[in-house]
């Protein structure tokens, strides 16, 4: 038997018979001078490789328009999400997925998730946690809660249609940096879960914007939500000499995070303009407000990354990982 070599392009098959091998073995005759077909298969594959070469780069195009469609959406996980609002709480297009994808590992490696745990998260923006989680939770729950009310209207035009078990809901709290026309304050805020029916409960970067009055009604309202062995995540910046010093000398974020202003007894600030951009507290002031809510540690603090101190991160920001304290 002839063996053939077939190049697949377009659902059409080209077979290229080995003629050049068998000039005069099998039909000396008919293959007498091979010039002109040698030249016309050579022209088969050089137009064959052009158009691969063309269709690669309009995949390329292709890709990169559904990426950034008109300039004004990003398409996540099948979402077109509005970059404008993904910039306010969740980064931009260029760290967005990634910072996803980070979250959703240390969430699995760190409090583990379940598809039927009812999960709670604090400071939702657009989506970036919660998209994900929908293809996790699929006989659980999730809440959503955010400050910014446009983000919420797009999650549950988009996110709840597609996911009923994913609710969101808006809190119109008065925050110098997101919702300066805010009518709430955050110690009235009752979140809407009914006593210990939670499993998980998330925050990123949200303790890192608050002051301790705002933290412990927080922390206090998950006790309440919290399922006996539910556990919180929630990133903050956790501060002593050593890791203020190496922050100052590495500074390694682009928010420039020095902490040079002291608020209160074991809280500074980064910027007195804006005391809410930043806001880091001791490891003796978490202490605190831990024990007087009714939390306890449910494992040592992850370190974070943010600083420049650790060696041996084990995310951006630290976090405090907590549980009912009876």
């Amino acid at each position: 038997m002839v063996p053939t070599h077939r190049y697949k392009f377009r659902g059409e098959t080209i077979v290229r018979d080995s003629l050049v091998r068998i000039k005069s073995s099998l039909f000396p005759r008919l293959v007498f001078d091979r010039t002109s077909l040698d030249k016309h298969i050579e022209a088969l594959t050089e137009a064959n490789s052009e158009i691969a070469k063309e269709r690669d780069s309009l995949l390329l195009e292709l890709n990169s328009l559904r990426s950034m469609k008109g300039g004004n959406t990003f398409l996540f996980e099948g979402y077109d999400i509005p970059i404008d609002l993904m910039q306010l709480t969740g980064g931009g297009p260029d760290t967005f997925e990634t910072i996803s994808r980070q979250h959703t590992e240390n969430l699995r490696r760190w409090i583990g998730l379940e598809p039927q745990h009812t999960l709670l998260e604090i400071g939702c923006g657009i989506g970036r946690d919660a998209i994900p989680l929908s293809k996790i939770l699929t006989a659980g729950r999730y809440i959503g809660i955010d400050i910014i009310g446009r983000s919420i209207e797009w999650c549950k035009s988009h996110i709840s249609a597609h996911n009923p078990n994913f609710q969101f809901y808006h809190f119109d709290v008065d925050d110098q940096l997101h919702n300066a026309t805010g009518k709430t304050a955050t110690t009235d805020i009752r979140l809407p879960a009914d006593d210990q029916s939670v499993d998980r409960i998330i925050l990123f970067s949200v303790f890192t914007h608050m002051l301790r009055e705002d933290i412990e009604h927080y922390l206090r309202e998950f006790r309440r939500v919290l399922k006996p062995g539910g556990l919180v995540y929630g990133t903050t910046f956790i501060f002593d000499d050593a890791i203020l010093a190496s922050a100052r000398a590495t500074n390694l974020t682009i928010f420039d995070l020095r902490f040079e202003h002291p608020l209160e007894e074991g809280c500074r600030i980064n910027d007195p303009v804006h005391p809410l951009g930043a806001v880091a507290f001791t490891k003796g002031a978490w202490d605190g407000m831990i024990e007087r809510s009714g939390l306890t540690y449910a494992k040592p603090n992850l370190k974070g990354a943010w600083s420049g101190f650790y060696s041996d991160a084990e995310d951006g920001q630290d976090v405090v990982i907590l549980t009912r304290g009876d």
